[in-house]
């Protein structure tokens, strides 16, 4: 890998970091105990879970800060924020119908609370 594909990898980890810390801090600063949860490889469980009265659940959330020029993958993000949110119910002898996934995008030049929030519609209703 080039110095120049290393770097530009390290931006989009740091911008990714960022922001999930930002939506924890968001979450907190409006009353939800939220944490940013550590990277487990294979068995990820999500960048954010917020605790309690995430629409009634446990809310595992996967953050996605794409750059100017990236696509965004509704299907393949949603797939993945699922995913971890079994992994993250899993881990803690939840079920599965306690942890409610979530993707949160960031809507680029704007505040947080102008993120995007995506679920399944089977989820919810």
């Amino acid at each position: 890998m080039g110095a120049e594909n290393m770097t530009t990898r390290k931006s989009h980890k740091q911008r990714g970091a960022s922001f999930e810390t930002d939506i924890r801090d968001w979450f907190r600063t409006n009353g939800y105990d939220a944490e940013r949860l550590a990277r487990t490889g294979a068995r990820d469980e999500g960048d954010v879970a917020v605790r309690s009265d995430f629409l009634g659940s446990i809310g595992v959330i996967e953050c996605k800060a794409p750059g100017a020029g990236n696509a965004i993958d509704l299907s393949g993000w949603t797939k993945e924020a699922n995913i971890e949110a079994n992994h993250y119910a899993t881990a803690r002898g939840l079920p599965q119908e306690a942890v409610l996934a979530a993707l949160i995008i960031k809507a680029r030049g704007k505040p947080i609370s102008e993120s995007y929030v995506v679920f399944r519609l089977g989820d919810i209703f």
